[in-house]
């Protein structure tokens, strides 16, 4: 899954899972007990007699066979829900997972014998993510059994489990199960361990099209005329990858993928889109191949699925969900052509392959418990870039990862930052495994010991693992596991562990030495923390430190150690000492650095001997400093304007990504000051790449226009857009190019701040492309008109015809930063709060509305934002480590004012 932007004892059951040996070859064994990987009965209670996480280990499912009965146009599904089991021990009392459900009938049926169950659900306030039992009067014996239930239950309304859109005159069901969603789908056992066959059913009107994981093999016309859909059974999936869709969709039948060296048969390849959009999805099939045979041959194992269905759904919580031959994306990266902005087509192709990558990881490949779904999306995210770099070696994707991974860091300099291995206690806090740590970290972590063993011995174990656990679960532990193994470096368990279990970021200073050509460089480790921070120290990593050597003749050195301890030395020997020393080499390492004067000194005089990837690190190095206060606010000035001047577009756009704070954040009347900084840093660059057809063209101008207009004051330009804008809301779709549509909207929409204005965006907003979308949305959130504002406001909490619950909260979030109107949309937002939550936000984001509050930079601020926000707890079930990193980046922000705001301001002022 994308966002775009997964211990203990089973005493007594087995799963079946295919193991093999180190050489990975198969094992004797076809059942592998899985103890050690989960909890056992005895630890999943708690005080109040409820399991809040796993379920005990009494019933272990062994296959599924669900038969549904959906309308779109109504209010309820219903079905029928038939599970064979292995009773473990016998018992009266059978735990599972059931929310939102009306549950008609229960039965066990045991060998010829069917026993009455009945059914009871715990209340949403004592068990928010769904808990239910079946009690039986005559207890069950162990051994086999079935359990079958006749059920209803709502289709959900904020973009989760099997939910609801309505768009114009037609209605679609799409599902989103990760992480709780089956849950409310059907009666079952939600939890990723349990992977087992589905057979799924689906009974709907004759006039929709239904799909699901598998190809369709049969239909029934029923007496109602309704059409019985039948699917084939499924490869073992945990209950969270099961997909369907019904409704009117556009079926665009694509040529199939054909064979490869790998892959023996061909895949049906089928784009579905809402009705009319059908035409939007070519460009997205027609790419698929290439990436999906380049990651196809990296894990040398064929495509595990009898389809693939390329679903863009009308509306969607995340940016896509890998079910197996069903994955569903949000419209923005899938509808779209040759002529879209090329940032359009880079976001298409990273969540394609993310989403492709974790076909085998992640699906063929399934994490025991959610703790570990860090790796089913760290590996996707990792897998995912190397597979599109593999596809398309020239689009500048091999950076992506370490892009994501410097990202990550932020979070990770917090004292309130959690384990990339994180326990989970309870499962409404389940959404805290999927953030910034668990993709973006975890991808770096890859990636550095990909680099310290070699591209050849990672790729060996990596297939190893695929060998071993085929069709089966896995944990972290073993996923090190066979990467020791494949790799034959036994070191690197220990390693890789110190990284996923502990929270925080190292920092590396470095110091180098060179007599006689015998070059040393001392070592030593702590944990990073910015000014204001509350991390304690005392914590090690085992680094595998990756270093460059630079010499004057102009060759570079790579050498590598495993730093286990506080301190080491790496030693060189030349007949020539070394001129600098980059202590990350092609920035693969997941830490910062640090070096004494004379080390920056001479690394700064050598940048055009580093890549990319290693001066976007000295970029994060750099700034990471001065957020230390160990860089002079003048010094780290300076370093922006060295690094904006970058030949390559991602270094020039990040160097410039503090404007905005000292924008927002230094007095104003520093804010002539930003400007000329601004106009210094990107005003002749962009002249001169506007409009050209280059990388720098279309990915950094559009972020160049945008800076130079909101800080750096540049009306003429701000004009012209606004020109541009206003053309093309009044039809002329050539006025402004695609990437510089939200630039223009954004300028339109400031210089006529009209209802009539408002009320064209709203349009676009509501009918217009998916890329349009976006832009009006953005455009406006720049309102500065109090009675507009509080139509967008109201329209945003009521309105779910004009605009989607992604949309409403978006284009909220985005008023919260107006400088003329953010007060006032942070009191409507919480005089609003509840009813905006209950109908407006998605499930799987409740428990991140306290990001809401995170435009405050004073100790004052927050404390509102956390009495706000504890007080409202009730509406939000798992907000309490988005409320603790939000309330500690107010704290952070304000004591970096409070440090260097002064000096910054001096500093600019002294240019």
């Amino acid at each position: 899954m994308t966002d775009f932007i997964k211990l203990g004892i089973i005493a007594t059951a087995t799963i079946a899972l295919t193991a093999c040996g180190n050489d990975g070859t198969k094992a004797p064994q076809s059942n592998v007990s899985i103890s050690d990987t989960v909890q056992s009965s005895v630890d999943v209670f708690g005080d109040d007699g409820i399991p809040h996480a796993q379920l005990p280990d009494t019933v272990v499912p062994q296959s599924y066979r669900i038969d549904m009965r959906i309308n779109p146009d109504e209010t309820d599904m219903s079905g029928v829900v038939s599970v064979d089991v292995a009773l473990t021990e016998a018992t009266q009392k059978i735990w599972l997972h059931a929310k939102e459900m009306t549950v008609t009938g229960a039965s066990a049926q045991i060998g010829d014998d069917i026993i009455p169950l009945s059914f009871t659900a715990i209340p949403e306030a004592d068990a928010p993510s769904g808990v239910a039992y079946l009690s039986s009067d005559v207890e069950l014996p162990q051994g086999d059994a079935t359990l079958t239930l006749t059920y209803s239950t709502p289709f959900n309304l904020a973009l989760n489990s099997a939910y609801k859109v309505v768009r114009g005159d037609d209605a679609y069901i799409v599902t989103q199960m990760e992480p709780l969603g089956a849950r409310e789908a059907f009666p079952g056992f939600d939890e990723p361990k349990y992977k087992v066959p589905f057979t799924v059913s689906i009974t709907s009107p004759a006039d929709d099209f239904v799909y699901a994981n598998t190809p369709e093999v049969s239909t029934q016309t029923m007496q109602d005329g309704w059409i019985k859909h039948s699917f084939a059974t499924t490869r073992p999936l945990p209950t969270y990858l099961i997909a369907f869709g019904v409704g009117p969709w556009d079926v665009v039948e694509h040529a199939p993928l054909p064979a490869t060296d790998i892959r023996d048969r061909e895949i049906p390849l089928r784009g579905i889109t809402a009705r009319g959009s059908g035409d939007r999805i070519q460009y997205g099939l027609e790419n698929t191949a290439g990436i999906l045979e380049a990651i196809e041959g990296y894990f040398g194992i064929p495509y595990p699925y009898e389809k693939l269905d390329i679903i863009a759904a009308p509306d969607y919580a995340f940016g896509a969900m890998e079910n197996p031959g069903a994955i569903v994306y949000r419209e923005y990266l899938m509808l779209m052509d040759e002529n879209s902005a090329l940032s359009q087509r880079r976001a298409y192709a990273s969540v394609h392959s993310h989403e492709i990558a974790h076909q085998w990881f992640g699906n063929l490949v399934t994490p025991v418990w959610w703790e570990d779904i860090w790796l089913n999306e760290a590996f996707a995210t990792w897998m995912g870039n190397k597979g599109i770099n593999l596809w398309n070696p020239d689009g500048n994707f091999d950076r992506n990862t370490l892009r994501s991974s410097l990202g990550a860091m932020n979070i990770d300099t917090l004292s309130t930052t959690r384990k990339v291995r994180e326990p989970l206690e309870r499962s409404e806090n389940v959404m805290d495994q999927f953030d910034g740590i668990t993709y973006r970290k975890g991808g770096g972590v890859l990636d550095m010991f990909e680099s310290y063993l070699g591209e050849d011995k990672f790729q060996a174990g990596v297939r190893l693992h695929m060998a071993r656990y085929a069709d089966g679960v896995a944990t972290g532990d073993d996923f090190f596991q066979s990467i020791a193994d494949g790799s034959g470096n036994k070191d690197v368990v220990a390693a890789m562990k110190s990284f996923v279990d502990q929270p925080g970021l190292p920092i590396v200073d470095a110091a180098m030495s060179c007599t006689g050509g015998k070059a040393a460089v001392k070592l030593s480790q702590s944990r990073y923390a910015p000014l204001g921070s509350k991390t304690q120290q005392g914590q090690s990593w085992q680094i595998p430190v990756c270093a460059k050597f630079g010499y004057a003749d102009g060759s570079t050195q790579k050498v590598c150690s495993l730093m286990k301890r506080a301190e080491s030395t790496m030693n060189r020997m030349d007949e020539n000492c070394p001129t600098f020393v980059m202590p990350n080499e092609n920035g693969a390492g997941y830490y910062r650095f640090s070096l004494d004067n004379e080390g920056w000194t001479a690394l700064l005089a050598n940048l055009d001997k580093l890549n990319t990837r290693e001066v976007l690190t000295v970029q994060d190095s750099l700034e990471s400093a001065f957020r230390a206060g160990k860089v002079d606010a003048s010094v780290f000035i300076k370093g922006m304007e060295t690094l904006a001047a970058s030949s390559e577009y991602d270094v020039a756009s990040g160097a410039g990504d503090w404007l905005s704070w000292f924008y927002d954040r230094l007095p104003e009347t520093s804010r002539p000051d930003v400007a000329r900084l601004t106009t210094d840093m990107y005003a002749a660059r962009y002249k001169a790449i506007a409009g050209t057809d280059t990388v720098e063209g279309d990915l950094l101008a559009p972020t160049l226009a945008a800076r130079l207009v909101s800080m750096g004051g540049d009306t003429a330009l701000k004009a012209d857009f606004a020109a541009k804008g206003q053309a093309y809301l009044a039809g002329d779709k050539d006025a402004i190019a695609p990437n510089m549509l939200s630039r223009a909207l954004r300028a339109a929409m400031e210089a006529k701040d009209t209802f009539g204005t408002a009320e064209r965006l709203l349009n676009m907003a509501k009918d217009g492309s998916s890329f349009e979308k976006g832009a009006a949305i953005g455009a406006l959130a720049q309102t500065k008109n109090p009675s507009i504002a509080a139509m967008l406001r109201d329209t945003a909490l009521v309105d779910d015809v004009t605009l989607t619950g992604r949309q409403a909260t978006s284009l909220i979030s985005t008023m919260l930063g107006s400088d003329e109107l953010g007060e006032e949309t942070w009191a409507w937002f919480k005089q609003n709060f509840k009813l905006f939550v209950d109908t407006r936000v998605p499930d799987v984001r409740k428990g991140g509305m306290p990001g809401f509050g995170g435009r405050f930079c004073s100790t004052e601020r927050r404390d509102e934002v956390r009495d706000f926000f504890t007080e409202n707890a009730a509406v939000i079930p798992g907000y309490e480590r988005s409320l603790a990193q939000t309330l500690e980046s107010i704290e952070l922000c304000a004591a970096l004012k409070e440090a260097k705001a002064d000096e910054t301001v001096a500093a600019l002022k002294a240019r």
